[in-house]
């Protein structure tokens, strides 16, 4: 991953999403002032979320040190590393395993569901695409 192609792509995400539109008047906000961190996901899944314009992930509570917290920025990118889209998470929910179990399939549940033990607490993210690279 070059940090100069995340670099591009967020200062032009930032004009495409509308994030601080009021920056040339007001200066630069917090949102807009440092590039969020940047993740990659297989290209089936990123396609998917481009295609849908949203994406939800799954996880075991306890890969996680912090829940992770709702309107945060990232950029999620290719497999190979290049940016593909700037996303918000709009929604984190911590749920069982059975309660997912007993639901209509939920974003990347089924590929995950095998790897955490019944009884566990499970973090739902769902994700906005704001801004793709195209």
């Amino acid at each position: 991953m070059s940090d100069d192609q995340i670099e591009a792509f967020w200062t032009r995400a930032i004009t495409k999403a509308r994030i601080n539109q009021f920056e040339v008047v007001t200066g630069p906000d917090r949102d807009s002032a440092l590039t969020p961190p940047a993740w990659s996901l297989d290209d089936e899944t990123v396609e998917a979320a481009l295609r849908d314009g949203k994406l939800v992930l799954t996880s075991a509570a306890s890969q996680h040190e912090v829940l992770p917290k709702a309107w945060g920025l990232s950029i999620l990118l290719w497999e190979d590393e290049t940016p593909a889209a700037l996303v918000q998470t709009t929604e984190v929910t911590v749920r069982t395993k059975e309660e997912l179990d007993a639901e209509e399939t939920i974003g990347d549940w089924t590929t995950v569901r095998d790897t955490i033990p019944a009884g566990a607490s499970v973090v739902v993210e769902v994700f906005k695409v704001l801004a793709d690279n195209a």
